[in-house]
């Protein structure tokens, strides 16, 4: 395990301690990336270390991410999970995705979805850059950034 995995196991279990959900953490490393899972001690904390929309984990992520890049001085890219949150997250984003590429197509109008973190955003960029007929944007400031979907070939695009 590297420096930053143990960083991150260590410290994400002291934290939740605190926060009164015991929870062990699991920790892989994939791809340059290391995941890192959350497990509540307690089967009801789940819905408290999740919280509303996975605020309290991303809220976690980002505290996290700040003390790593303290302690390290460089960024390594990492993301938690709890109870499959994020995985049922990505593939619900997934989906979406789709239906809104099939609606722009269908309409011939830009489809938006709502603001959403860049790692969201992330995901429905990549899932759409293969369809054939529309193409992507991620369009606001700060926390009103969103993705819309455009029907249509990207002028320039080969």
């Amino acid at each position: 395990m590297t420096e930053a995995s143990v960083f991150l196991k260590e410290k994400s279990e002291e934290i939740l301690k605190k926060m009164g959900i015991p929870a062990r953490a699991e920790v892989s490393e994939q791809e340059g990336r290391v995941l890192v899972d959350l497990t509540p001690k307690e089967e009801g904390d789940s819905s408290f270390l999740i919280g509303f929309h996975g605020q309290t984990l991303n809220a976690l992520q980002t505290v996290l991410r700040v003390m790593l890049v303290k302690k390290t001085g460089e960024f390594v890219p990492f993301s938690l999970e709890s109870g499959g949150y994020r995985r049922q997250q990505e593939e619900e984003l997934q989906r979406r995705a789709l239906e809104a590429a099939d609606k722009a197509r269908f309409l011939l109008k830009e489809v938006s979805f709502p603001a959403m973190p860049a790692a969201e955003r992330r995901i429905i960029h990549v899932v759409l850059q293969k369809e054939k007929g529309i193409y992507t944007e991620s369009r606001g400031e700060g926390r009103e950034r969103h993705v819309v979907v455009i029907p249509g070939e990207r002028e320039g695009k080969s």
